[in-house]
């Protein structure tokens, strides 16, 4: 009777234990898994509350930017990750390779500029502020005031936090990623328009420059110039 005890005991010990380890299996996958589906998250409100928060004008589009694309990514990072900014790009990184790849960048980035204006509708489709294209200073000013802070904003949510979030994983690949995931944003909100393509095109090569420097200084610039340069040139074959 003993062992045939001790045996039914083992069994039923055994079935338990079955039943237990998918729940367990599960639960270790989340608790490893914890950190990047709780980022995923996070991405993905930010980009919700950005499209549907009510807004009206320049300004308040560009202090919803702000709140969604800049200050809670990095409150997520500083606050409950614990991460050091440093790791994402906030510093003065590799400058060699800053300004080579930023140089590097710049040629098939025009080169594509080309081949839109020469072969493709966009000069009749995109669209710049009349202002802009009648003053020189008001030109500058919605460059650097108003271009200018929108990517910067880009570059914080895209590059910085989603990409170096990702570089951890992926490696190089991550570039590719953010590349997909900016492209995929404006898609899905409706907003893949021509005025969207000069972005498109910075948006591989600036995260290109970031990976490679591991820093956002050299991309934002090169990012900033190219655009200012690209809408120079718009207004020059379109006036």
């Amino acid at each position: 009777m003993g062992p045939n005890r001790e045996t039914r005991s083992i069994n039923e010990a055994a079935r338990m234990l079955k039943k237990i380890m998918p729940y367990a299996k599960e639960k270790k996958i989340f608790t490893v898994y914890q950190e990047d589906l709780l980022t995923a998250f996070v991405f993905l409100a930010c980009l919700i509350l950005l499209t549907f928060f009510p807004t009206d004008g320049a300004s308040q589009k560009i202090t919803s930017g702000l709140v969604f694309l800049f200050i809670a990514p990095i409150l997520y990072l500083k606050l409950v990750l614990k991460k050091g900014l440093a790791d994402f790009g906030w510093q003065l990184g590799d400058w060699k390779k800053g300004l080579v790849f930023s140089a590097v960048c710049f040629v098939p980035a025009l080169l594509i500029s080309f081949v839109l204006f020469r072969y493709t509708p966009f000069l009749k489709e995109y669209q710049l502020p009349l202002a802009a294209i009648n003053n020189f200073w008001y030109f500058i000013f919605y460059e650097l005031a108003i271009v200018g802070i929108f990517v910067a904003l880009y570059e914080v949510f895209f590059r910085s936090f989603a990409m170096f979030y990702l570089s951890v994983k992926t490696g190089i690949y991550s570039v590719l990623y953010q590349f997909f995931l900016f492209f995929l944003f404006f898609w899905v909100t409706g907003n893949l328009d021509w005025n969207i393509i000069p972005l498109l095109i910075v948006a591989f090569f600036s995260g290109l420059v970031t990976f490679k420097s591991r820093s956002l200084l050299y991309s934002f610039a090169t990012s900033l110039f190219f655009l200012i340069i690209f809408d120079s040139l718009v207004i020059k074959f379109t006036h």
